[in-house]
């Protein structure tokens, strides 16, 4: 039976294409009871992995739509966020931790929903340094926030398991805008927070 997401997300052609690529180009031998249902895990698998494609943005704002009324001055943030994501370059598996930090103005949102938006933008084959943009770009776009901040450590497997072979490498990118760009003193005291917590 052919199964399709919304989006296009194909698993019969990745099926196909997934055995086509153990038979003619790793050489595997298909008839190996190990191996018989592998193109049809790998289809179901990306189906799973890359989800965040069958979501538009338009569909990911809607997330934002549960806002609530507060007087919260500070900061919220929520820390160590991990989710999984997939390399452009070399569709190797990544390793996000997230943090992420807004100050509210006047609008607050579920904290289940930044999870939610995290990761679904990490189900997406991107690069760590536009996840990271675009995690704060859609918390700017989307809230009354005076500020919004994001902190990302990412264990990229294709320096691990390939290349360099660097197994205790990370790489930590971030953005920020509002209040955490204009007022120093308020990008060191997330970072402070995220530290004492």
């Amino acid at each position: 039976m052919e199964e399709k997401n919304n989006n296009g997300i194909d698993v019969n052609v990745i099926e196909k294409h997934f055995r086509e690529i153990l038979d003619k180009g790793l050489k595997v031998d298909l008839k190996d009871p190990n191996f018989l249902e592998t193109p049809k895990r790998v289809a179901k698998a990306y189906k799973e992995i890359f989800a965040g494609l069958d979501h538009t943005k338009e569909d990911i704002k809607n997330i934002f739509k549960a806002c609530f009324p507060t007087n919260y001055k500070g900061i919220v943030f929520e820390k160590n966020i991990t989710v999984f994501s997939m390399c452009p370059h070399h569709f190797l598996p990544v390793r996000y931790e997230v943090s992420v930090g807004y100050i509210p103005d006047g609008c607050g949102v579920g904290l289940s929903k930044l999870v939610r938006i995290i990761e679904l933008l990490a189900k997406r084959p991107a690069l760590q340094e536009t996840l990271t943009q675009e995690i704060v770009e859609l918390i700017e776009e989307n809230m009354h926030t005076k500020g919004a901040i994001c902190l990302v450590r990412g264990e990229h497997y294709c320096m691990q398991m390939r290349g360099v072979k660097q197994k205790d490498v990370s790489t930590t990118t971030s953005s920020a805008n509002g209040v955490f760009l204009t007022k120093p003193e308020m990008e060191l005291k997330f970072y402070e927070s995220m530290r004492n917590s």
